[in-house]
């Protein structure tokens, strides 16, 4: 694990030597203040590139039947086409970005809580909110490395050079104990809200509960995942209004009350060319007045069309997909609501984009089409729009698919209706009683829900559905059920073969 041991080593040649001018991984850790910050810095890998800055939805979505992108140029567009092309290996940047900010997050996780104890001021209070945040985080970096790659180090004390350098790869089944342990014991320790506004997007009670009900998915712990979704249900998440489904994503309705963990990105602290400095992301990469931002964009290809997944009335499709020439949208700088995409306000949409039924992504594009070209505030700084990491809607589909599991049919109906009301659809047609024929239907809308939020092919996964790909026309073979470790890791430490 090079990024892991060269973090280890960099601790090592720290203890080796006094520093009489300043702090050092010995001295730190003994206040307040410090164990803040050093918590703080445990959120920091949520915004590289390898999470949810931007692979997120490449691995999540790009080789999925939610997407077409055959096309890809410059630092990013190439491995994306292998992506979703299939042509996996493992020097792809996706796969070893994915498991650099991993495991840095675990290792400033494990930082914490093998030194808190040193803290001289801290109260009990303090000290179980601390140990709780580090625990989710660390479950949270866990569980987006065992979703792809399956068997993993599973990584929770301090490392020494040697260890680092040998560590073996965990069952996956262990690595899914850990990580619910953690998420049971962090829920514990957390807070249900915070009163300080500049904790908001800290992790919460409701914030473990809500990954606990998915986890206990993939480990077909049914009874537990709707116990954790219904500990949840009493902490004052809901869902926002029809109206405002796709202000959940455009910058607008942000931390609202339908969010449970959502990744915070600020404008103005470094430019995202600045690899992991910056506190945005690089979705604007898919606005569409980017000439060559033709990235994950809706699948429609010969004999495929996404639109055909959606139900009339669906408001999920508007606020998920722009049919060019049918949809309109606002714009603030005409002051009017408007065909998509209307040239007489901004004439430089791309070309592929003035074909009457053409597909955009609208999910992550800002509120403001004056934010979607080249020169314009996101463009040369990253887009600020927050990532949903958990919605309260994901846990309602949670537990839906954990009750019809257990064969309780009737009870899952009723929380698939809380999501369908909200999109605007009846259940007429919808069974009470046929259980197979509403698993069906579960799965159907958790895909129209969560479109384009980096769950489609992590559910595939589990569901043991990839197969199913090659239906919507992508080379899906079954050896790509996991990701290649990376090849600079590899030859770092033969035993991660």
């Amino acid at each position: 694990m090079g990024l892991l041991l060269a973090m280890v080593v960099a601790c090592e040649d720290e203890l080796d030597k006094v520093d009489l001018n300043g702090q050092n991984s010995d001295t730190y850790m003994q206040y307040a203040s410090q164990v803040k910050d050093a918590v703080t810095a445990v959120y920091d890998p949520l915004s590289y590139s390898g999470l949810y800055n931007w692979s997120f939805i490449v691995l999540g979505e790009a080789p999925t039947d939610n997407i077409n992108n055959p096309w890809g140029d410059g630092r990013y567009g190439p491995d994306l086409v292998s992506i979703h092309l299939y042509n996996w290996d493992n020097t792809n940047q996706y796969f070893g970005n994915r498991w650099n900010a991993c495991y840095k997050g675990i290792v400033r996780a494990n930082y914490v809580l093998g030194n808190i104890d040193k803290a001289e001021d801290l109260e009990e209070g303090l000290y179980n909110q601390y140990v709780g945040e580090a625990l989710f985080l660390r479950a949270l970096y866990h569980y987006n490395l065992v979703i792809g790659y399956g068997d993993v180090p599973l990584v929770t004390s301090i490392l020494s050079p040697e260890q680092a350098n040998s560590i073996t790869k965990s069952p996956a089944v262990e690595v899914w104990a850990q990580i619910d342990k953690d998420l049971s014991d962090a829920a514990n320790f957390l807070p249900e809200a915070y009163s300080d506004e500049e904790d908001t997007g800290r992790a919460t009670k409701g914030s473990a509960y809500g990954l606990l009900s998915r986890v206990r998915l993939w480990t077909k712990d049914y009874a537990g995942a709707v116990t954790a979704a219904s500990k949840l249900e009493g902490l004052g998440y809901d869902l926002v209004s029809t109206e405002d489904f796709v202000h959940l994503f455009d910058g607008v309705k942000q931390n609202s009350v339908e969010s449970v963990f959502e990744v915070q990105f600020t404008g103005g602290f470094g430019a995202y060319w600045n690899a992991e400095k910056a506190e945005t992301t690089i979705l604007q990469h898919i606005y569409p007045r980017i000439s060559w931002g033709q990235y994950l964009l809706p699948r429609k290809v010969d004999g495929y069309n996404i639109l055909d997944q959606f139900e009339d009335g669906d408001i999920r499709r508007q606020g998920s997909i722009l049919i060019a020439g049918k949809d309109s949208i606002y714009y603030p700088k005409a002051e009017k609501k408007s065909i998509f995409p209307d040239l007489s306000i901004y004439p430089d949409f791309r070309t592929d984009l003035q074909e009457e039924g053409a597909l955009q992504t609208r999910k992550f594009l800002y509120h403001d089409p004056e934010y979607w070209r080249p020169g314009g505030g996101f463009f040369s700084v990253g887009s600020s729009v927050n990532v949903p990491v958990i919605r309260y809607a994901e846990v309602i589909l949670n537990k839906a698919e954990a009750l019809v599991e257990q064969g309780k049919t009737a009870e899952a109906w009723d929380e698939l209706k809380k999501i369908r009301d909200r999109a605007g659809l009846k259940m007429d047609g919808i069974s009470k009683n046929d259980n197979s024929e509403l698993k069906v239907q579960i799965k159907k809308d958790r895909r129209i829900e969560l479109l384009f939020e980096g769950h489609r092919w992590g559910d595939l996964k589990r569901w043991e559905e990839l197969n199913t790909l090659v239906d919507a026309g992508l080379n899906y073979q079954d050896k790509y059920k996991n990701w290649p470790i990376p090849s600079n890791e590899v030859s770092i430490n033969p035993n991660l073969k």
